[in-house]
């Protein structure tokens, strides 16, 4: 192989049939990264046929790339993928793998590979080096973020995987300065860890745009919106009461949507609205097409993202492209992303969300200027920048090697 060509191994199992956050940073890398490298080989790993035909039509990547799709049906979460992930990087001859997600393969990369894999030192190559990255250390952060999920039961593991991804890859990507200084102060990283642990804004899709906003009929409520999903850090039942206070106080006419996965071990948002009465007044929307997501950020006439922390907030910078005003709590990296553009207030303070809604929604001038500064922040972040500065990283890590 040429000094030119790499092999490349982009561990595409992260994508999901409802996009996340991960899903979504994943399949945006995933369509421009061959063609920055286009000497490369790319391969790009999937847990099913479903998942890789959609990614591969998303992609519609030319056929001059030199692009080769995997299935392999373990989970990177399930001890048993520790040792068939270091066999299929050998097979493949890995220069390089990207995790976009702190779980790696540990056993194919560092010590632990010594320590732990069951080949020889001398046939240990193949592997290449590692690139990782970790969107936010919140449940290092938050108690009780989502005290169901698996990663609040098992914390302990939760951080010394992170710990064990920073050591032992090469670099580590992050979207926020906030979440990197949190990250690095929560796992008490050193000096030489810091160094390797890179911000890179993630970017915003170009299918927002403001497009022709549906314009509200004579008394037709106007539409409060939150995107994502109802984990309790995210604090959507904190939403619903602060909306039904802000409908007790005002005569305005308001709605609020709520777009995001549906989640029954978290029934209080929905519960809050019952007990509150404003059943009528909030509507869930599970399971929404990119068509019904770009129409309700384009019908509502702002967006209130009230997490406890965000280590970027995407929704937001979809929201601003849309020209949608933004309302959100100063949790982790809101004001850093907002940059100025978003009315940023202190977490969990209702009558400040509640204040806002009444400022906000009662004056169409305010939201005009807020939706003119959303598009000019918005404008400053592209999935186009984000893959060249990943591609970046990449070129310094195989330089390692």
């Amino acid at each position: 192989m040429a000094p030119s060509q790499k092999n490349v191994v982009f561990d595409a199992r992260w994508l999901t049939p409802v996009p996340s956050g991960i899903s979504v940073y994943s399949l945006e890398l995933m369509r421009r990264l061959p063609a920055l490298e286009p000497s490369w080989r790319w391969h790009f790993v999937f847990r099913n046929a479903e998942l890789r035909d959609s990614a591969m039509a998303a992609c519609a990547f030319p056929q001059s790339l030199k692009v080769a799709t995997h299935i392999i049906r373990c989970s990177p979460q399930k001890y048993l993928n520790q040792f068939r992930m270091p066999l299929f990087l050998r097979a493949v001859g890995s220069d390089l793998f990207h995790s976009p997600h702190y779980m790696i393969p540990y056993c194919a990369f560092g010590s632990l590979a010594a320590a732990v894999h069951p080949v020889p030192a001398r046939r240990r190559h193949g592997c290449g080096v590692c690139i990782a990255t970790i969107h936010d250390a919140i449940p290092l952060l938050l108690k009780a973020y989502a005290p169901r999920s698996t990663t609040s039961r098992m914390l302990w593991l939760y951080r010394a995987c992170q710990r064990l991804t920073l050591r032992t890859a090469a670099f580590t990507i992050t979207g926020s300065d906030t979440a990197r200084n949190d990250i690095a102060a929560a796992l008490s990283l050193g000096r030489r860890e810091r160094e390797r642990f890179v911000t890179i804004y993630d970017g915003v899709s170009d299918r927002f745009t403001p497009g022709e906003r549906r314009k509200r009929s004579d008394g037709e409520a106007q539409i409060v919106l939150y995107v994502g999903r109802l984990d309790p850090y995210k604090n959507v039942p904190f939403l619903v009461a602060a909306f039904a206070q802000f409908l007790k106080k005002t005569s305005m006419k308001a709605h609020l949507l709520i777009v995001g996965p549906d989640d029954p071990r978290y029934p209080e948002a929905r519960k809050h609205a019952k007990d509150r009465g404003i059943s009528e007044h909030v509507t869930f929307l599970h399971g929404a097409s990119d068509a019904e997501l770009l129409s309700a950020y384009r019908s509502a006439s702002v967006l209130v993202n009230p997490s406890r922390y965000e280590g970027f907030g995407l929704p937001m910078l979809e929201a601003m492209r849309c020209g949608t005003p933004v309302i959100c709590a100063d949790g982790g990296s809101q004001p850093e992303i907002s940059g100025g553009a978003a009315e940023v207030l202190p977490t969990g303070d209702e009558q400040a969300f509640v204040a806002a809604l009444e400022r906000i929604l009662g004056d169409p001038a305010l939201q005009s200027r807020m939706a003119e500064r959303g598009l000019a922040r918005s404008a400053e972040f592209s999935w186009d920048a984000t893959a060249a500065k990943t591609i970046g990283i990449y070129r310094k890590a195989l330089e390692l090697k």
